[in-house]
């Protein structure tokens, strides 16, 4: 655990808005092993190797990201269908290998859904932090992005939603982040101002520049530990490398 920021003094907060994944919920396999484990189940089926399937699912995927790089309106429509965009890049994996087959591209595509989801877990001490904010009266929020669906089965299987007084998904508030008005709808629900809450968050941009937007004292959790990069412009107030070390913040 460490300051960032040292100029700003922190103080304890009345409450706390937290980021869902990477923050609460990780992965133990990553988007790219997910799909080489849909391309083994599915090339036999296909009459191709796992390797060529996997490699068009690559190569689909990278021109697809490309292809959005610059174009935040194709971002969002990431965001909230999920699904069809995926299934998109798998039928144009499927095309550049001369196998059209809309049923096994939908087949391939829950396949991977179902995957990310097996391999979906708790973060370590994720939910002894979120007692030991309850257990001192702190109000607590819920702050991600994506399609509300999706999000709300995660907070659903994970148990989340009983920790929480507010729970705000980029599809249903309609703004994401890291637009300020979506911490800001978070201070209103939770009666709340700017300096008497923190931001916990994965991702430099969207969860610690967004909030240090509306005035929120940040923290970045970098679960990697792999720091800072000099180049990067974003200053959180302070990292942590686990959850347990904001309950030492908490009653610092």
């Amino acid at each position: 655990m460490k300051a960032y920021s040292e100029h700003r003094q922190i103080s304890h907060p009345r409450g706390l808005l937290f980021d869902m994944d990477g923050v609460l919920l990780l992965t133990s396999q990553s988007p790219a092993q997910s799909w080489q484990e849909v391309a083994c189940s599915f090339a036999p089926a296909l009459d191709l190797s796992a390797e060529a399937l996997f490699e068009a699912l690559q190569r689909s995927y990278q021109s697809y990201q490309r292809t959005i790089a610059h174009d935040p309106e194709q971002q969002r429509r990431d965001r909230l269908a999920p699904f069809e965009t995926r299934l998109e890049v798998v039928e144009d994996a499927l095309a550049s290998l001369h196998r059209v087959h809309k049923e096994m591209a939908v087949e391939m595509v829950h396949a991977y859904e179902r995957l990310r989801d097996t391999h979906r877990f708790l973060a370590p001490h994720a939910l002894e932090v979120l007692q030991f904010c309850r257990q001192r009266s702190l109000a607590l929020a819920l702050v991600t992005n994506g399609n509300a669906t999706y999000q709300r089965l995660k907070i659903a299987q994970h148990g989340l939603a009983s920790w929480f007084d507010a729970v705000l998904i980029e599809e249903e508030v309609g703004v994401a982040k890291p637009d300020p008005r979506i911490f800001q709808q978070a201070l209103e629900r939770l009666h709340l101002r700017a300096p008497e809450a923190w931001m916990i968050g994965d991702d430099l941009t969207r969860d610690i520049a967004g909030a240090q937007q509306v005035g929120l004292l940040t923290i970045w959790y970098d679960a990697s530990g792999g720091g800072l990069s000099k180049e990067n412009p974003v200053h959180p107030d302070w990292i942590v490398h686990d959850l347990a070390e904001l309950c030492s913040l908490l009653t610092s």
